[in-house]
């Protein structure tokens, strides 16, 4: 079999231990870069051959179903893990049915592909007889009930002969049923093989110290991705923990005023637009409204802008979420024209990539501004007391992120409201002030407002 890339010897005791007819189940991983995903492909592409020269199997019009290849969510396999796939597999072993989700290999036989969110996918499990699974991610998914279908359809035989079922899991450690049944209860059929980095000759050098500088201000998934420790609290996914939050409170820093104005622009029916005036972290003022139109918001900003001003704390840079949305920003440099301060007008476009210059370890602009709001945080450099703001207290802790390879990826606003029913727009408004207080001009010392006390300067965030 060709391959691009030869098996770690991690990656050939995985290999060893499916092969062994004690264990029924594989979990593999527990730490980033362990090569899991090329594990996985690689197993299945030997498993397919094996049963077809096993069994003498020949081309056929209508392949032998034999696994599923998945994750939680089916655009995510498409999109990382199939491509993981394309890459390994030689192209002229395999053809997809992209209609059918089906991988066909040597004309012979078939996987199912996908997700579990597919409940098409999901009734096909119902019915079907099948004898290999790759799950990939499994930490994403919240229960095992959602999985029991899919064992339950290890029934397989061929002329009735059965065959050796098996299941390979990969996943990055996460408290939950992964680590209840293969960590915490040691059964013989279930085993757990650990996989680090370290392991990994085929990473490129940066990749560990990247992961590093990454989570320096996360040291309980620092110990997790790097070290393959399960033993992380609940929640360490998020974003901006909770006590973080309260943090915010007591905090006191004596830094220069930047004023800026943050807004998230309503997209859909039950959106909230959200812009918040603040000063350094601090807000000063606050509009939230249901769906309006284009006018109605740039106006709102403007409002807000010329109110600050009279306030003496004039707004120099406003950042407004154009993602899927244009419009705003175009109708405020129309209106600049007639204010007479200056203001830098930013365009957010959260999907942006490293061509617009975001980090190269962030996946996008949305990645980099949740990543910098979650580093000041993590650094008390937040001074606001958000219990006089509960919804957006609550918001600031719904995001969840993970890796795709070495790139930071943040919970979009799409599955967040999949998940809540609700979108966080008013946190997203918040942590684009914060981001856009990277192009504010400070105020010059005698304008600074000095009625709290601290020196610390809190301005570590603004390197990236």
């Amino acid at each position: 079999m060709r391959t691009l890339i030869e098996p770690t010897p991690r990656q050939l005791l995985a290999l060893s231990l499916l092969d062994d007819p004690r264990v029924r189940e594989l979990l593999y991983g527990g730490a980033k870069g362990g090569g899991k995903t090329y594990l996985g492909c690689l197993w299945c592409f030997g498993m397919a051959n094996k049963i077809i020269e096993h069994f003498d199997l020949k081309p056929s019009k209508y392949p032998v179903l034999i696994g599923f290849m998945g994750r939680r969510r089916g655009t995510d396999f498409t999109r990382f893990t199939l491509e993981k796939w394309k890459t390994i597999i030689p192209s002229d072993a395999y053809y997809l049915r992209e209609r059918y989700q089906e991988i066909i290999i040597r004309d012979t036989v078939k996987y199912y592909y996908g997700g579990l969110d597919n409940e098409a996918l999901i009734r096909k499990f119902n019915s079907a007889e099948m004898a290999i699974v790759f799950f990939d991610q499994a930490e994403e998914i919240e229960s095992e009930d959602l999985v029991n279908e899919l064992r339950l359809s290890l029934r397989m035989t061929i002329n009735g002969k059965p065959l050796p079922y098996k299941i390979l899991w990969t996943a990055n450690p996460r408290p939950g049923w992964l680590k209840d049944t293969f960590i915490a209860q040691k059964l013989p059929n279930k085993v757990f093989l650990r996989a680090l980095p370290t392991d990994n000759p085929h990473l490129p050098k940066q990749y560990i110290a990247q992961m590093e500088e990454t989570l320096k201000h996360r040291p309980d998934l620092l110990k997790a991705y790097k070290e393959g420790s399960w033993d992380i609290l609940a929640g360490a996914d998020q974003v901006i923990q909770e006590e973080w939050i309260l943090w915010a409170k007591e905090t006191k820093l004596h830094i220069p005023n930047r004023c800026v104005i943050g807004c998230d622009v309503a997209r859909f029916g039950d959106d909230e637009t959200v812009i918040y005036g603040m000063n350094n972290s601090k807000i000063i003022k606050k509009n939230i409204y249901g769906k309006k139109d284009l006018y109605f918001t740039a106006d709102s900003i403007e409002e807000m802008a010329l109110e600050m001003k009279d306030m003496g704390l004039c707004p120099t840079a406003i950042g407004v979420d154009t993602t899927g949305m244009a419009g705003v920003t175009d109708i405020l440099r129309r209106k600049q024209k007639l204010w007479n301060f200056k203001c830098k007008i930013i365009d957010i476009n959260s999907q942006e990539r490293q061509e617009s210059g975001v980090p190269k370890h962030l996946y996008n602009r949305r990645a980099q501004m949740w990543d910098n709001a979650g580093r000041m945080f993590a650094n008390r450099e937040i001074e606001q007391d958000f219990t006089k703001y509960p919804d957006l207290k609550r918001q600031l802790g719904i995001p969840t992120y993970k890796f795709i390879g070495s790139q930071t990826i943040i919970e979009s606003k799409d599955d967040i409201k999949k998940r809540l029913r609700r979108s966080p727009d008013q946190a997203d408004a918040y942590v684009i002030g914060l981001y856009t207080l990277r192009f504010a001009t400070p105020m010059k010392r005698d304008e600074w407002n000095e009625s709290s006390e601290s020196v610390n300067l809190g301005l570590g965030w603004m390197a990236d």
